[in-house]
């Protein structure tokens, strides 16, 4: 039996869109869409509409607003409550 290429990559885009999602309400935590947007709107230098085409998985991100919101995510991590260090 062959893999078939083309699903697996939408399999992957998909996943890695979802896991951006995740990452973004962990590194702006909100009460709302609307809310999350505008806060990470203003850092990553994007209009809030990128953010929500991100939050619902309509686009993929460039690399590096992935790293910036990873770097914001960790820093949150750490100084949160549930951040504890080994």
């Amino acid at each position: 039996m062959r893999k078939n290429l083309a699903h697996s990559d939408v399999d992957q885009v998909s996943a890695s869109r979802k896991m951006f999602a995740s990452l973004l309400w962990q590194a702006f935590p909100a009460r709302s869409e609307a809310e999350l947007a505008q806060k990470a709107a203003v850092v990553l230098d994007v209009s809030p509409r990128q953010v929500k085409n991100w939050l619902r998985c309509e686009n993929s991100a460039a690399w590096h607003y992935v790293a910036a919101v990873m770097a914001v995510a960790g820093a949150e991590v750490v100084f949160s409550d549930g951040g504890r260090c080994a």
